[in-house]
């Protein structure tokens, strides 16, 4: 099979493009081993480009083409389940299994049995099309979608777009039947459909799995800071997390409430009822504390059984009111396990900063108030005077 140097030089960027971004993926993977989607996107990658590959060997349009059949759908059949994978859903494997074996049996078809260069890329671009449609389906039908899912599901569209562009295409393009001459080539490399594959190859796909590298090492970042500034058990901030955050809101200068809790005789609920029943307490309390219904606030758990809650542009009369009902609702819950029973109540120390307060100075004024409601024989609210 003769083949244009311009082709090549495209296929060669394009391929290189697409080879280094493979590499980075593996190294994605080999990072973080729990992230499947990346080694998915890694295979996919290297099936293009063995794909691509065998479509420019010295050998009959007619091999060449049925490798080229089995290779892409391979590929697009694991960036369709990566891209899904990446977001813990998955694909039938009857619908994965379908997709794969119509497009080699209609692609081996079109190259052997009644040869038709635009039956195969009709047949490839239609059928991946309306793959990644499913794929895009799934993925925007997720109620909740951070940055990176909608970069992932404008990945998928522009793909979608630029193989129903080809199957637009193709059917009007002046190609021969099949490309067999030197002649047959040059008529092909003329031609739209193949400026259509060309763009799709070299700028489109490269693109997409560009923005699916970048979503990969978002994911990977945020997941790390996560694990990082969140409290593992309760899901809020730990310390650190609660403080860079805190700090943050401070310099807008606003008014706000800094309130630190802490449940009462921790130790005899872990005594009753077990450590385990002890963790269900510190949930529980942590669910509470998050219903908090001031826009902007900032909850974490400072400490073993001490929590801490940020209330930005707050004043004390509200705040203490809802201090108050979480008080009232922890006091009438009753933890039960394995026989022992547990009244669990907490006490809560409240202060006002005003604007530019320091995080060490609230913190100090919130904890002086707790101490002063443990003093008074807890599972009460004080304000700092």
């Amino acid at each position: 099979m003769v083949v244009s140097r311009d082709w090549l030089l495209a296929v060669d960027l394009g391929s290189f493009a697409m080879a280094g971004m493979g590499l980075l993926f593996v190294v994605v993977w080999a990072v973080d081993r729990s992230r499947t989607c990346a080694l998915f996107f890694a295979g996919a990658i290297a099936c293009y480009i063995a794909g691509t590959v065998a479509l420019s060997v010295p050998t009959t349009a007619a091999l060449a083409s049925s490798i080229h059949g089995v290779l892409f759908p391979a590929a697009m059949a694991l960036l369709a389940d990566g891209l899904l994978r990446r977001v813990l859903d998955r694909l039938p494997r009857g619908l994965l299994v379908g997709y794969f074996v119509g497009m080699t049996a209609l692609v081996w078809y079109f190259a052997n049995l009644s040869p038709l260069l635009v039956g195969r890329v009709i047949t490839q671009n239609l059928g991946t099309a309306l793959l990644f449609l499913v794929v895009g389906y799934r993925l925007g039908a997720r109620t909740s979608k951070s940055k990176q899912d909608w970069a992932a599901l404008i990945a998928v569209i522009s793909l979608v777009i630029f193989l129903g562009i080809g199957v637009l295409v193709a059917p009007f393009s002046a190609v021969p039947r099949e490309i067999v001459t030197p002649a047959d080539l040059d008529s092909y490399m003329r031609s739209n459909l193949e400026l259509c594959l060309i763009i799709s190859s070299t700028i489109v796909l490269p693109a997409c799995m560009v923005t699916l590298l970048a979503v990969t090492v978002i994911d990977m970042a945020q997941e790390l800071q996560v694990q990082r500034d969140c409290d593992e058990l309760t899901g809020l901030f730990n310390r650190r997390g609660f403080n860079r955050r805190v700090e943050a809101g401070l310099r807008s200068g606003r008014r706000c409430v800094m309130i630190v809790a802490d449940l009462d005789f921790f130790k005899a609920v872990n005594d009753t009822l077990g450590h385990s029943g002890g963790d269900q307490v510190l949930v529980a309390f942590a669910r509470m504390l998050s219903e908090c219904p001031v826009e902007g606030r900032i909850v974490g758990r400072i400490g073993g059984e001490e929590f801490a809650i940020f209330l930005p542009d707050c004043d004390v009369g509200p705040a203490v009111r809802w201090a108050e009902s979480v008080r009232g609702r922890m006091a009438a819950q009753v933890g039960d396990r394995g026989g022992g029973i547990a009244a669990v109540t907490a006490s809560f120390g409240i202060t006002v900063g005003q604007a530019h307060s320091q995080l060490r100075l609230l913190f100090d004024a919130a904890d002086k108030a707790l101490y002063q409601a443990k003093l008074g024989g807890r599972n009460q609210i004080v304000v700092d005077a």
